[in-house]
C-alpha cells in the first residue's frame, strides 16, 4: 500500500545502458541512486552537503561518480547531483504539488461533511 506523502525519483529505464554509467561500478552506481534518493526526500534540488556525501557509499565510489561527470563540487560546498532538477521535481514542484493536493483534500472534506475545514 502506497504512503499518502510518498516521495520518489525518476529513473529512467535505459538508465543501466547510458554511456556515462559504463565505467561504474555496481557499488558505485547503487550510491549514484542513493544520493540522488536523498535529494528527493529533503527536497535539495540536487545539492548534496560535505557530511552526507561522506556517509554514502565509499570515497572510491564518490570519486568514481564525478569522475563520470555525475556529480560536482558545489560552489556553497558539499557537492551537486549534475542535470538533477531536469530529471527529478524540484522543491518548488513538490511543495505546488504537495499544496494542490492539501487543497483538494480540503474541498473534498468540505463537499462530504458540508462545512468549512481550515486550511
Amino acid at each position: 500500500m502506497a504512503r499518502a506523502n510518498w516521495e520518489w525519483i525518476k529513473v529512467d529505464v535505459l538508465l543501466p545502458g547510458h554511456p556515462k554509467l559504463a565505467g561504474l561500478s555496481r557499488s558505485a552506481r547503487w550510491t549514484l541512486i542513493e544520493l540522488w534518493c536523498h535529494c528527493g526526500s529533503y527536497h535539495t534540488d540536487g545539492w548534496v552537503n560535505a557530511d552526507v556525501w561522506k556517509a554514502i557509499g565509499s570515497k572510491a565510489d564518490r570519486d568514481a561518480i564525478v569522475k563520470a561527470g555525475l556529480a560536482e563540487p558545489a560552489p556553497m560546498g558539499g557537492y551537486i547531483m549534475h542535470d538533477y532538477t531536469e530529471h527529478q521535481r524540484s522543491k518548488e514542484e513538490i511543495e505546488e504539488a504537495s499544496a494542490a493536493r492539501s487543497d483538494k483534500a480540503r474541498k473534498a472534506a468540505e463537499a462530504r461533511w458540508g462545512k468549512q475545514v481550515p486550511g
